[in-house]
């Protein structure tokens, strides 16, 4: 049919009304029902899409159960979910426990003491539920079983002090002084 571009046309026509290549056209299509070989229909492209978005999502989902790191991580966000993605540095950073605090530093020998300034742990968790000098961007510690439920709400709230710039700039200097 492509070697005829331009050749070939479609068109209506009223059906069992004697036109020959009409008529010769429901034969073959009954023809083929009842006697025709399967043939492969390749499925439409939002199916694909889908199909293989599943795929990825259940195979991933298989290795974060099974993985031995990210266990932090998993108590935010203890299955696969791909609206949960964010670019959200502090986020990022409150989740994975990788960023500007002593604890994480002090693994690397960047800094001498694992300990805020203020005599804690520097976590994540110290610095937005704890320090005394983060004070002002504080926020509710939640239950280990609401963690999760927790997390999705701070995502929601573009209000939260979790999505300030303000907080993110102010942590870097005061975790790393």
């Amino acid at each position: 049919m492509s070697q005829a571009f331009g050749s070939v046309g479609l068109s209506w026509v009223k059906a069992h009304a004697g036109i020959p290549g009409n008529e010769l056209a429901d034969h073959y299509a009954k023809t083929a029902i009842c006697e025709g070989e399967d043939l492969f229909v390749p499925a439409p492209y939002s199916y694909l899409k889908k199909y293989i978005n599943k795929l990825i999502v259940t195979d991933w989902q298989r290795h974060w159960e099974g993985s031995h790191t990210g266990i932090r991580v998993r108590e935010y966000v203890p299955t696969v979910d791909l609206k949960l993605l964010t670019h959200n540095r502090l986020l990022l950073f409150l989740v994975s426990g990788h960023g500007p605090f002593p604890s994480y530093l002090f693994r690397f020998k960047l800094l001498n003491s694992p300990n805020c300034v203020c005599g804690g742990l520097g976590t994540p968790d110290h610095f937005v539920f704890d320090c005394p000098f983060t004070l002002n961007f504080h926020m509710t510690l939640p239950t280990d079983n609401n963690k999760s439920f927790w997390f999705k709400s701070v995502l929601k709230n573009e209000g939260s002090c979790l999505g300030s710039n303000k907080f993110v700039k102010f942590l870097i200097v005061f975790a790393q002084s």
